[in-house]
């Protein structure tokens, strides 16, 4: 069996497989977590049996075109596994000021050029307290994913795209390609760091080194790892906790998913190329599992309701296939 995707997902991925080795119920897959992305373009690759990953763990859902071409080499049958949700939270340093950002204050510390007067000129903010009188006299330093990261991609839709819909002067871009660019183009100014992978490791480090002020953007399990050295803020005048995060209230949420070639899977009598699989499947959807006491809850993963967890499992060991 090999696994591949989500950096983010790993840590759930392998305390599954842990789990699934120590009780002997399957060998040690081949697993290499190295963003999603490349993971998915791995596992649409092919279908063929050891050519190409069995299994992709992925912090967003399957775009329609990454379904799509899944589909074309790998007949109708991708099997679709929604583990649960997780949100992308701001940390800053244990013993720093209190940050409390709204979700426009922070695009406009980050964002390479700012809105004025129906034209753009370059973000020259220095200071948290000259975006928002009522900030910390603190130097702007922002920590986030790197390019190729599930994490990336859900930072720049979620909070970077979502902070600037409402202004005027992006409304007035034409072209919708020029007004995602104007969203997520960042300063190059030395006040954003790129964190890659291993993304925990390296943020640790970062933000031990971090001078006062740096935010930086982390998924939430990872930024709970880190309590002994950050702390996680309110952002947009809600504190991610996990009742705000089920019930929708912290706005900054993901689902989680993976998915499975079906055509790989064993079936009851043995049949089929890849072991392992069916049994990784049933692990993945108990209770035991993703439910709200579950192995995995405990280490961050926000449980779906009881009817979402029960349609997920029914589906997922009847082996039903995507259909969108």
């Amino acid at each position: 069996m090999v696994i591949v995707g989500s950096t983010f997902l790993a840590p759930y991925i392998q305390s599954v497989i842990e789990n699934l080795v120590t009780r002997k119920v399957i060998a040690p897959p081949k697993t290499e977590f190295a963003g999603t992305g490349r993971g998915v373009s791995d596992f649409c690759r092919t279908r063929e049996p050891y050519a190409a990953p069995d299994v992709v763990a992925m912090s967003r859902r399957m775009r329609q075109a990454e379904l799509d071409l899944c589909r074309d080499h790998n007949g109708d049958e991708v099997i679709e596994i929604q583990l649960g949700l997780s949100a992308l939270v701001l940390v800053a340093r244990r013993d720093d000021a209190d940050f409390n950002l709204s979700l426009p204050d922070f695009w406009r510390a980050v964002v390479a050029e700012l809105p004025r007067d129906v034209e753009f000129v370059p973000n020259r903010l220095a200071a948290w307290n000259a975006v928002e009188e009522a900030l910390p006299p603190l130097p702007i330093r922002v920590l986030i994913p790197a390019p190729g990261l599930g994490s990336r991609g859900f930072f720049e839709d979620r909070f970077l795209e979502a902070a600037c819909r409402g202004i005027f002067e992006i409304k007035t871009i034409f072209v919708a390609s020029e007004r995602v660019k104007q969203c997520i183009t960042l300063r190059r100014d030395g006040r954003i760091g790129e964190i890659g992978i291993p993304f925990a490791k390296n943020l640790r480090e970062a933000m031990i080194a971090a001078p006062k002020g740096t935010v930086a953007v982390a998924p939430l399990n990872m930024a709970k790892e880190m309590l002994d050295v950050v702390k996680v803020l309110p952002f947009d005048g809600v504190t991610p906790t996990q009742e705000s995060i089920a019930n929708r209230e912290y706005a900054f949420v993901r689902p989680l998913f993976v998915y499975v070639k079906r055509a790989n899977v064993k079936n009851y009598n043995g049949e089929g190329p890849v072991r392992g699989l069916r049994e990784l499947i049933t692990e993945l959807t108990r209770e035991r599992t993703i439910g709200p006491s579950g192995y995995l809850v405990k280490e961050g993963l926000e449980p779906l309701t009881t009817a979402k967890r029960q349609a997920v499992r029914n589906a997922a060991l009847k082996l039903e296939t995507v259909e969108r």
